[in-house]
């Protein structure tokens, strides 16, 4: 169906406000998103932005799916070239790099007063975590992963959770994919979070990827 001139407007007008928005985030974080800027910038009066974007949290849900979406495209696209979970966890790693403060946003401390609405931040908020499980079931196919994917200490009620949302998802693993999942998606955001956030103190900047790619080896992938 061809879009109409209201119609192409209104995409435009959306796209430029998600863009002043993150830039704002790329500034300043969240403390400096502000509607009345973005109208400002797009040399309008406040009362039109709002009806594009109702209110602060409604921005920051678009800017969360933005950043969820541009992390995912990223591993997608370097995974086309060299499928593996390094390739994954190394994309995830630079991208954090280039862009912190959208990093802190999708895996920092939670906003105070703020919830993400499920309905439109799931799908684009675990797509690499999806991804990451299928690379994990295509290195289990047919290989003796006894050792590391034994799950018998693991009590069956505490995966339940993370098997009802890959159900929800469309998705069926068996539980020995799920804690392996688990247990790299921990290392990597974890190692990740350190690094942007200052927790292991100064000196790494030359060496994050050996780093990573260090704990991805100690993992065994």
């Amino acid at each position: 169906m061809t879009e109409t001139p209201r119609q192409r407007a209104r995409i435009e007008t959306e796209a430029q406000i998600t863009a002043i928005g993150n830039r704002m985030i790329d500034e300043s974080g969240v403390d400096g998103l502000s509607l009345r800027a973005i109208a400002r910038e797009l040399g309008v009066v406040s009362s039109a932005v709002y009806r594009y974007v109702k209110s602060r949290d409604e921005l920051l849900t678009i800017l969360i799916r933005d950043a969820f979406t541009q992390i995912a495209d990223a591993v997608d696209g370097a995974l086309a070239d060299r499928r593996s979970v390094e390739t994954l966890a190394l994309t995830m790693l630079a991208w954090s790099r280039g862009h912190p403060n959208r990093w802190a946003l999708i895996y920092g401390t939670p906003i105070a007063d703020y919830e993400a609405p499920r309905a439109e931040t799931v799908v684009p908020g675990t797509r690499i975590m999806v991804t990451l499980a299928d690379l994990v079931a295509e290195s289990q196919a047919g290989a003796e992963v006894a050792g590391r994917t034994d799950v018998s200490t693991v009590h069956a009620a505490a995966l339940q959770p993370l098997r009802d949302g890959l159900d929800e998802l469309g998705l069926d693993y068996g539980d020995g994919v799920i804690i392996e999942t688990i247990t790299i998606w921990v290392a990597v955001i974890g190692l990740i979070n350190g690094l942007r956030f200052g927790q292991f103190g100064p000196g790494f900047d030359d060496v994050e990827d050996d780093l990573m790619s260090g704990v991805i080896g100690r993992l065994g992938e």
